[in-house]
C-alpha cells in the first residue's frame, strides 16, 4: 500500500507538465470552453432556484428558454459548481474540471492496469501513454472541452472495477463500477457509447481465460454494474431519449460525419493545430493523429505476438488491444461510410475522429503488457517512458489566452450549442431580441408586475384594461404549464412563424395571478423515480461496507 501511494506521488508529479498550462491566468482560445463556461454559470443560477435535476434555463436562447441540461451531459458543470462555490471564477471552475479529469483519469488508469498485470512499472508506463497521447490533448487544450475530457475518466475506473470483481465477491468494487458507469453517461454520452462495446468485449475476454479463482459471480455481478450505473444515471438518459423528437438534433446533425472522415497518413501523423475539424482541407486545423509512440508499441506488440504465442495473458491482451485498435481506425476512415449510416446510432458520434480515445486506450494497454513480458524490461520502461513525453512535448500547452472578462461570459445567452440543434422543432429560427419581459401583450393593453422570476417558474400579477392576448417569452417544451387565477388555462404555441413556439393565452379584463411553471412530464417522473432510488440503494449499500469494515 505504501508503495502503491509512493507511485502515485510520482506519477501524480510527471503530470505536471501536461496540466501547468492550466494555470495560466484567464480562458484561452479553444472550440467549445466558452460554451462550458456558459453551462457553468446556467449550472449555478439553476441550483441557486432549487431547480435539480437542472433541466431548463429562463435565460438562454436569448432569453427565451433552452433545456440546456435536458440533453446536454450536466455532471462536468455540477463538478465545476463545487470550484465555484470554493471560490473560483466560472472560467477558473472550467478549467478546474479539466485540471481534475487530468489528474483522475492518470490515476483511474494506474489503478486498472496494476489490477490487471499486477507490475508497478507496466501499471506506471500505462498511465503515462493514456495522459500524453495527442487526443487527451486535444480535447482540453484546443477544444476545451470539459464533457470530452471527464469522457476520459471514468472508463478505466469501471475496467478497474471489472477486473477485481473477477477474482473478489466485494462489493465495494460494484459499487464502484456502478457510479464509474453513470459517470461516463452523465459527463459525456458519446464517450459511453464509444467505450459501451470496449468494455462488453473485455468482460468476454476475461470469461474465455477465465480461471478456478474467477469469482463464480462474475458475470451476475457485471451485469448489475451495468444495470445499477444506468438507474443512477436515468434522471439523463431516459429523458433525452424519451423527448429527442422534440428538438432539431436529427434535422441539423444528421450525417455530420460526412466530411469529417481523415486519411490513414492523418491518423498517423498530422501536424499540430487549433483550428477546426476539416480533415479535407486541414491546413490550420487540429490533428487526428494517434500519436507515434502509440502506434509504435502496436507494431512491436504484432512482431512479438510469436515469441509469447505460449502465454495465454500476453496473446489475449495483445490480440484484444490489437483487435480493437484496427477496428476503431477502420471507423475513422471513409471506407467506413456504409457503417456509419446504417449502423444503429454510431451516427451520434458525429466525428470519427472522436473513436481516437480506443486506439490510445489500447496503447496504453499494449506499453503496460510490453514492459511486463519483454526481457530488461526497466530498459524498455524507461525507453518508452522518454520516447511518449517526447514525442507529445508540443501539445502542452494552449494556443492564445482568451481573457475578455467575467461579465462578458454573463453576458452571453446562446444556446451553447454550435447548432442550436437541441431547440424545440417548431422553433424555426431562434429569436435574438433579449430586451424583452416575460410576458407580451400582442392584443389588448394592460400592464404586469412579476412577483417571482426563476427559469422553471414565473409568477406575475397581470391587469388588463380589455380583454387580452398575453404571449409568454419562454419557447414551449413539454412540461410548460400556465394558469391564469389558479386555473390551467389553454394556450397555443404553433400559430405562426413569427411568434415561433412561443405560446399565446387569453385573459379577461382586470387583475390576474399568471403562473408558468417547468414540470416534470410522466418519462421525467420516473427517470427521477428511478435514479433517486438507486442513489438511496447505492447510499445504503456503502453504508452496510463501512460498518461491516
Amino acid at each position: 500500500m505504501k508503495k502503491d501511494f509512493l507511485i502515485i506521488c510520482l506519477l501524480l508529479v510527471l503530470t505536471i507538465p501536461a496540466v501547468k498550462s492550466l494555470f495560466i491566468p484567464g480562458g484561452f482560445t479553444s472550440h467549445d470552453m466558452t460554451h462550458h463556461v456558459v453551462r457553468q454559470i446556467s449550472m449555478d443560477k439553476l441550483l441557486s432556484e432549487g431547480q435539480f435535476p437542472p433541466r431548463w434555463s429562463g435565460d438562454l436562447a436569448y432569453g427565451y428558454g433552452y433545456p440546456v441540461f435536458l440533453f446536454n451531459y450536466p455532471f462536468p458543470a455540477i463538478i465545476g459548481e463545487a470550484f465555484h462555490k470554493a471560490g473560483f471564477n466560472f472560467v477558473d471552475s472550467v478549467k478546474g474540471v479539466l485540471f481534475l479529469s487530468l489528474i483522475l483519469s492518470t490515476l483511474g488508469m494506474y489503478l486498472f492496469l496494476k489490477s490487471l498485470f499486477n507490475s508497478y512499472l507496466s501499471a506506471f508506463l500505462g498511465a503515462v501513454f493514456y495522459l500524453y497521447s495527442p487526443i487527451h490533448m486535444i480535447v482540453v487544450y484546443v477544444s476545451g472541452s470539459v464533457g470530452a475530457s471527464m469522457g476520459l475518466v471514468f472508463p478505466p475506473f469501471i475496467f478497474w472495477a471489472i477486473v477485481k470483481l473477477r477474482h473478489t465477491k466485494n462489493s465495494k468494487f460494484l459499487l464502484i463500477g456502478a457510479m464509474s458507469f453513470a459517470g461516463l453517461v452523465l459527463s459525456h454520452n458519446i464517450s459511453a457509447f464509444i467505450f459501451t462495446p470496449v468494455i462488453f468485449f473485455f468482460v468476454i475476454i476475461l470469461k474465455l481465460i477465465a480461471s478456478k479463482k474467477e469469482n463464480p459471480y462474475f458475470l451476475r455481478n457485471i451485469v448489475l454494474m451495468f444495470l445499477f450505473g444506468l438507474s443512477l444515471s436515468a434522471f439523463f438518459w431516459l429523458p433525452a431519449m424519451g423527448e429527442k423528437q422534440f428538438i432539431r438534433y436529427d434535422q441539423l446533425i444528421k450525417r455530420v460525419y460526412l466530411d469529417q472522415f481523415p486519411t490513414l497518413e492523418q491518423i498517423i501523423y498530422s501536424p499540430w493545430g487549433y483550428g477546426l475539424s476539416h480533415p479535407k482541407s486541414p491546413e490550420g486545423g487540429m490533428s487526428y493523429q494517434i500519436g507515434l509512440i502509440h502506434i509504435l508499441v502496436m507494431i512491436i506488440l504484432v512482431f512479438c505476438m510469436w515469441f509469447f504465442r505460449k502465454s495465454k495473458q500476453f496473446l489475449t491482451f495483445g490480440l484484444f488491444s490489437l483487435f480493437l485498435f484496427m477496428v476503431a481506425i477502420f471507423f475513422m476512415l471513409e471506407i467506413s461510410l456504409t457503417f456509419w449510416d446504417y449502423l444503429p446510432f454510431l451516427s451520434y458520434v458525429q466525428f470519427p475522429v472522436r473513436l481516437l480515445v480506443v486506439p490510445v486506450f489500447c496503447a496504453s494497454i499494449t506499453s503496460a503488457l510490453l514492459v511486463k513480458y519483454l526481457p530488461l524490461n526497466k530498459i524498455w520502461f524507461i525507453l518508452l517512458l522518454i520516447l511518449v513525453l517526447y514525442a507529445n512535448r508540443n501539445h502542452l500547452g494552449i494556443n492564445q489566452k482568451y481573457n475578455p472578462g467575467e461579465n462578458y461570459y454573463l453576458s452571453l445567452k446562446t444556446s451553447t450549442t454550435s447548432f442550436d440543434e437541441d431547440l424545440p422543432i417548431w422553433v424555426n429560427n431562434m429569436r435574438t431580441d433579449s430586451d424583452h419581459t416575460k410576458f407580451t401583450f400582442i392584443s389588448g393593453a394592460g400592464r404586469f408586475k412579476i412577483l417571482e422570476n426563476k427559469s422553471a417558474k414565473v409568477l406575475a400579477e397581470l391587469e388588463a384594461s380589455s380583454s387580452s392576448t398575453i404571449r409568454f417569452n419562454q419557447y414551449y417544451f413539454p412540461g410548460w404549464e400556465i394558469k391564469v387565477d389558479n386555473n390551467p388555462t389553454s394556450f397555443n404555441y404553433l400559430f405562426d412563424i413569427e411568434n415561433n413556439g412561443l405560446p399565446l393565452f387569453n385573459i379577461e379584463k382586470g387583475k390576474h395571478m399568471v403562473l408558468a411553471e417547468f414540470k416534470n412530464t410522466p418519462i421525467r417522473n420516473l427517470a427521477d423515480a428511478i435514479s433517486l432510488i438507486s442513489v438511496v440503494l447505492w447510499g445504503i449499500l456503502l453504508c452496510k461496507l463501512l460498518i461491516h469494515k
